[in-house]
């Protein structure tokens, strides 16, 4: 759930349509309901669903094909669910910038955000040369760089290293490029993979078996870092991936929704003597927290998570175990 009340797939949704034409919804198999509920007026056909998770680079091909197929010559901005971008116009520019980019020259166009700290729960991109402007692109629009490549999340010391050095841009996961070009690159830097997921996308829905065998692995290691043809478009972007309840506590704090002792509550909640406390009663029951300070707690219908705020990062530790107990429906 957003600052605003809005849940992050609708601000979502709503950021695909300020760009124009058509939209896809990626999304995990069990979530086809809980989607169609949210975005009601999806088009037919507009839903892909994969039958389990295998990361960011067959999905994406997945979504080129769709893409391709509905739009021929389609250029593909990709976004993600849980990004908090407040700043709605800045953001719609730096996504039409770079999709700008992506059709002229054509390209791969990662959106990269000039790190405000040094933070070790972000991947990076490095900033090359400025490239050239084609006659095709508005000259008010953002310019591209060449990118050097991708780094993994660092260390504390690596992430000061690269603020200093400052070259080194966030790597938001939002991409826009032909999907034609996405497809091309697959087949040169990793046909398997591409022929996997073509195997498994059935004209309406992918195949559970044929998926199941697809190789797992994220786009950037598949083919963006091998691409001759990737650019990075800085940006300033107020930006968070809130991948971690300690993002939404403060993604929420800053939007103003936190009350005078610092704490973040959202359903039926009661918090006495409680300080940066975070709580989310989703399931719908009464939660009270009595002494708390820098604590998160989430009420859902089937488990309860409680954790300090320091430790949130931790909370994937708790999800491999619970994958590997083969409790996967509390995910």
């Amino acid at each position: 759930m957003a600052p605003d009340g809005r849940t992050l797939l609708r601000h979502a949704f709503e950021r695909a349509l300020s760009l124009g034409g058509e939209v896809l919804v990626v999304s995990a198999s069990d979530q086809r309901d809980q989607i169609l509920r949210e975005l009601p007026e999806l088009a037919p056909g507009h839903l892909l669903l994969e039958p389990e998770p295998r990361g960011t680079g067959p999905a994406l091909a997945l979504a080129a094909m769709a893409a391709e197929r509905l739009v021929p010559g389609a250029v593909m901005v990709s976004l993600h669910a849980d990004h908090h971008l407040p700043e709605e116009a800045e953001t719609t520019f730096a996504l039409l910038s770079a999709a700008w980019w992506a059709r002229e020259l054509p390209s791969l166009v990662a959106i990269g955000v000039r790190p405000t700290r040094p933070a070790t729960g972000f991947g990076y991109v490095e900033q090359g040369e400025a490239l050239s402007r084609p006659p095709g692109i508005p000259a008010a629009a953002l310019g591209l760089s060449g990118a050097l490549g991708f780094k993994e999340k660092p260390d504390a010391a690596g992430a000061a290293a690269m603020l200093r050095e400052g070259r080194y841009l966030w790597n938001t996961g939002l991409f826009a490029w032909p999907a034609s070009l996405l497809l091309s690159e697959f087949q040169e830097h990793s046909p398997e993979t591409l022929a996997e997921v073509r195997a498994a996308a059935g004209p309406e829905e992918v195949d559970p078996d044929l998926w199941s065998r697809v190789s797992p692995g994220v786009v950037e290691r598949l083919v963006l870092e091998r691409s001759s043809k990737l650019g990075v478009l800085p940006t300033a972007l107020d930006w968070s991936d809130l991948g971690s309840f300690l993002d939404l506590y403060q993604a929420a704090t800053a939007a103003g929704a936190a009350d005078g002792e610092g704490n973040v509550a959202r359903g039926e909640v009661l918090l006495a003597d409680s300080f940066g406390t975070m709580v989310d009663s989703a399931a719908g029951r009464l939660v009270a927290v009595v002494g708390a300070s820098g604590l998160v707690v989430v009420d859902t219908e089937d488990a309860v998570l409680v954790c300090p705020m320091e430790r949130v990062q931790e909370v994937s530790e708790v999800v491999a175990e619970l994958r590997r107990r083969g409790r996967a429906d509390l995910l």
